[in-house]
């Protein structure tokens, strides 16, 4: 019986010592396609979509591509504040909007020297960093890979502390 919650507590200890691994690199998800294309118009399918048509549509025509083929529309939203679509220039797929605020004042305080942008993408890799705080909750760092015909996968999150957590 002594081993058995011997056991129990190394266990314990053990997982309340891991911690999450790294976020991906950009390079280790890579787009498998370049679209160099006209842009399919937008499919706006959602009363949210079709609210912020001008915002997804002329996003949609800038070329500013995620992964391979796909856009990234964004606007504000107020003060540090950020929307955001994923157009797919191919097929005209609209996948959003999203909405995530800045990471806390209190928290970019306590880590000076490091800058953190809304949405963090690159043209050649099929991921996708938010950093913030989605729908002004959940404050933290959130990975996504784009799945073709599937939209975005969430593929690691690390919130940050209680303390730096907005008030419910």
């Amino acid at each position: 019986m002594a081993k058995i919650g011997h056991l129990i507590f190394l266990a314990a200890i053990t997982c309340m010592g891991q911690q999450l691994p790294p976020r991906p690199n950009f390079s280790k998800f890579p787009a498998a396609k370049m679209f160099h294309g006209r842009p399919a118009p937008p499919k706006l399918l959602t009363k949210d979509q079709r609210m912020f048509r001008t915002m997804i549509r002329t996003g949609g025509e800038i070329h500013e591509q995620f992964a391979g083929h796909y856009t990234i529309a964004q606007w504000g939203c107020g003060t540090d504040c950020s929307q955001f679509a994923v157009v797919d220039s191919m097929t005209g797929a609209v996948c959003g909007p999203f909405t995530v605020s800045g990471l806390p004042w209190s928290w970019l305080d306590d880590h000076q020297g490091q800058d953190y942008e809304h949405v963090a993408f690159k043209p050649t890799s099929r991921l996708l960093q938010v950093n913030g705080c989605p729908n002004e909750h959940a404050c933290g760092f959130y990975d996504y890979v784009v799945e073709d015909g599937k939209g975005l996968k969430l593929i690691r999150k690390e919130l940050l502390p209680q303390q730096y957590q907005p008030e419910p």
